[in-house]
Order: C-alpha cells, then sequence, then structure tokens
C-alpha cells in the first residue's frame, strides 16, 4: 500500500496546485449500491451472476483507488499550506510541501537534461525519484517533522483485510456476551448487519460500526443456549439504532459491503474509519482471545446467564466453566486447586452418567406412554369404524326394502273386462226389474 501511495504522490505533484482531478466526480459516479442510476441498475441485473459481480467488484476497487487519491491531495494540499505559513516564522525548509517542491525541481530538470536523450521507462524513473525523494526527505525533515508524517500516514484510511480482525460476528458474541470485557470489545468494533432482502430475495447486509452496548426491553435467544437482555448501538453514516445480535452475519464483510460505508460516510460529512483506532481494537480482540478468566468472574459470568436465561447452566457449560478455571489454576501454579478442580470434573462425570440414566428411563417411560395411547386410539378408532359401518349397512338395507315394497302391488290382478262385463250384467238385470 504504501509503494501505491508513493505513486500517487509522484504523480499528483507533477499536477498544478489548483488542477482538480476528474476522479473528484468519481467518486459519486455510482449510488451507494455501485449501480449508476435504475436502467444501469437493469442492466447488471440481466448479466449472469458472474459477469455482475465482476463489474461491481471493478467499480469497488475504482471507487477505493479514487479515495485514496483525495487523501493523497489533501496531504499535498495540507504540505503546501504549512510551506506558505512557515515561510513567514521560519527560515528553515518547510514540512512535507518543502520535499515534494525539491522534487519537483528536481524532476523539472531531469526531464530538461535528458530531452535529447532516450527517455527512462516510468518504472525506472519512478524508482529514482522515490530515491531522490527519499534522500531529500532524510536530510531536510527534523525529528517532530518525522513523527508528524507518521502520524499522516497512519491516519490513513484502513482495507477491506485490516478491517476484518476487527469484525464481530455472532459466534463470537455467543462466546464473549457474559464475559466481563465484551462492552470493552464490542464498541468500536464492526458486525455485517442482516437488513432483510431484495427485490431478487437475496439477503442484504450493511456494514456498522458499534457505538454501544445498551438494554433491550425483553429477553430474546441469539442461539440454542445463549439469550441476553442487551443490544447493539450501531451505526452506518449518520443513520445509528439499536439492533438485537441474532442478525448478526458469521459471514466475512464483502468489498461491495466496505466500499458502500466508505462512500455513505463521504456523502454525509462523517468521519471515515481510522487506521490507529482499528490496530488499537486489534489488540483488543486479541488480548480477549488470550484472557484467562478468574474464579469470580467465571462465578459471575454463570450467575448473569441464571438470570438472564432463567434457567439453570447446562452440563456443557459448567464442564467448560471449570476447564477455565482449571487451565487458570496450572498457570498461577496452584497444585491443591488443580487437583480439587479435577475433583470437580470427576464428579460432573459422574452426575452427567446417572442424568444420562434418569433421561434413558425417562425416554422409555415416554415412549410406552405413547405406545399404550396409541394402543388405545387404534382399538377406538375400530370400535368406531364397526359402529359406523353396522349403521351404514342397516340405512341401506332400510331404503332397498321401502323401494321394493313400493314397486310390488299389493294383490293378484283380475282381468278388466271379465269384471266389467260382469257389473254391467249385473246392473242390466237390476234396471230391468
Amino acid at each position: 500500500m504504501s509503494q501505491e501511495i508513493d505513486d500517487l504522490i509522484l504523480e499528483l505533484v507533477d499536477q498544478p496546485n489548483n488542477a482538480q482531478s476528474d476522479e473528484d466526480e468519481g467518486i459519486d459516479e455510482y449510488g451507494p449500491d455501485l449501480y449508476k442510476d435504475e436502467e444501469d441498475r437493469r442492466r447488471l441485473q440481466a448479466l449472469p451472476e458472474v459477469e455482475r459481480e465482476r463489474i461491481l467488484s471493478e467499480r469497488s476497487e475504482e471507487r477505493q483507488r479514487n479515495l485514496e487519491r483525495l487523501e493523497v491531495r489533501k496531504l499535498l494540499n495540507d504540505g503546501r499550506r504549512e510551506d506558505s505559513t512557515r515561510r513567514s516564522t521560519r527560515a528553515k525548509g518547510s514540512k512535507t510541501s518543502g520535499a515534494l517542491s525539491e522534487l519537483t525541481r528536481r524532476r523539472e530538470e531531469k526531464k530538461r537534461s535528458t530531452r535529447h536523450r532516450r527517455s527512462p521507462s516510468p518504472t525506472e524513473r519512478r524508482k529514482k525519484a522515490r530515491a531522490s525523494y527519499s534522500d531529500e526527505s532524510a536530510a531536510e525533515y527534523t525529528d517532530d517533522e518525522d513523527e508528524d508524517r507518521n502520524d499522516r500516514r497512519i491516519k490513513r484510511t484502513p482495507t477491506l483485510d485490516e478491517i476484518q480482525p476487527i469484525v464481530l460476528t455472532r459466534h463470537r458474541i455467543e462466546k464473549w456476551l457474559y464475559a466481563p470485557y465484551f462492552e470493552d470489545v464490542a464498541i468500536g468494533s464492526f458486525v455485517r448487519l442482516f437488513i432483510g432482502q431484495d427485490e431478487q430475495k437475496k439477503s442484504v447486509y450493511r456494514l456498522c460500526q458499534v457505538v454501544d452496548v445498551v438494554p433491550y426491553h425483553k429477553k430474546y435467544s441469539i442461539s440454542t443456549e445463549i439469550w441476553s437482555n442487551q443490544a447493539l448501538q450501531v451505526k452506518h453514516g449518520r443513520a445509528e439504532k439499536a439492533f438485537t445480535m441474532d442478525i448478526i452475519s458469521n459471514q466475512p464483510v464483502t468489498q461491495q459491503e466496505y466500499s458502500r460505508l466508505l462512500s455513505t460516510c463521504e456523502a454525509e460529512h462523517e468521519p471515515l474509519p481510522d487506521l490507529e483506532e482499528v490496530k488499537a481494537k486489534t489488540k483488543h480482540f486479541e488480548e480477549a482471545r488470550s484472557y484467562v478468566l478468574k474464579d469470580d468472574e467465571v462465578s459471575n459470568m454463570i450467575a448473569k446467564k441464571q438470570s438472564v436465561s432463567g434457567r439453570k447452566v447446562n452440563a456443557s457449560m459448567e464442564h467448560a466453566v471449570l476447564l477455565a478455571k482449571l487451565e487458570h489454576a496450572r498457570n498461577i501454579h496452584d497444585e491443591d486447586l488443580v487437583q480439587k478442580i479435577l475433583q470437580d470434573l470427576d464428579e460432573l462425570k459422574e452426575i452427567e452418567k446417572t442424568r444420562e440414566i434418569e433421561m434413558e428411563l425417562e425416554l422409555k417411560r415416554r415412549k410406552e406412554f405413547h405406545r399404550q395411547a396409541l394402543a388405545k386410539a387404534e382399538i377406538k378408532s375400530t370400535q368406531q369404524w364397526e359402529e359406523d359401518s353396522a349403521r351404514t349397512k342397516w340405512a341401506v338395507e332400510q331404503a332397498a326394502r321401502r323401494k321394493k315394497e313400493e314397486e310390488t302391488p299389493t294383490g293378484p290382478v283380475v282381468g278388466f273386462r271379465e269384471l266389467y262385463e260382469k257389473v254391467a250384467a249385473k246392473t242390466e238385470m237390476i234396471l230391468l226389474v
């Protein structure tokens, strides 16, 4: 990175003081999500995923280079202003601007002297210029100027690789949540926060910086065994809000997410992440990983977890606590304490075996209970089915019987003509009388 910055200095020192690079506008050419506009978004969304990610990655790298160029130009401008101010109060050479001005003069003389000779390659020219720049800087800088120059270099914006070690993942939170150093480690770190899904149903994350650990209005679970009543107050640019820790990602931050944070801070005039602070926070993470818990701290962790979760700590937690105590006892060479903890571990194993036997018996009892309940349910279901079948059969038989009775006559059919003749004959006989 330092070589790239030196190359930028050599390139920018040839520009006039009032020169403005077109790359200043290039930073804002894309939106926070690296798309120019809706048409550009639709065009990229239509491309294959690999091609789209490649283009977005190139845009992200371009934005990072432009930000670095702006920082170098700012340092150059600050140096020139200091040179103008110090000339009125000091006869000695200026700070950064004096060295850069001398470098410019030497480069101009070299161009004139080599005009009729073969021009060196850009690589050779930059190597010689860097050597000359280093010699002049070493000859003219005083001790306080060296310190000021180092301060300026360390205040550059860190890269993504320098940010990754201080990203607080959900796994780290589960491990450190009840530890006495959790708040100190969390504040100032970065988290990859899940904020929802986009139109393509893809998960969207934002890189945020933790500014505080605050109480939460209710208890919630981060994992199966880890509960919390706290939240993280985070910020992204000017936006600041408290979020629960169960939506924090375990995956690494992408270059696109980091570039979006930088561009948002630039657009909203918020300070960018500082390299010195990042290095200090990296040390905090290293100290947390190697921290040895004391007995009272372990007891406080257990009590805190029990109070938050509202239930007893499981055997795995007890085992982990005893192992931490054992490591601490061995570090302080307390053999009596080591033997006591080893005895506690043996007792815990026996208790765990007893619990396993009890759980196995309880499991068998529940299985037998469910088996009997299932058998009773099957018997009852069979009886109900038989009763329903009998009722259905009886109803069908009754319906068939009624239909048959309706279709069958009540008596034998007599010849109608013969009956008529008999009735008519009797009627005539009566009329004749």
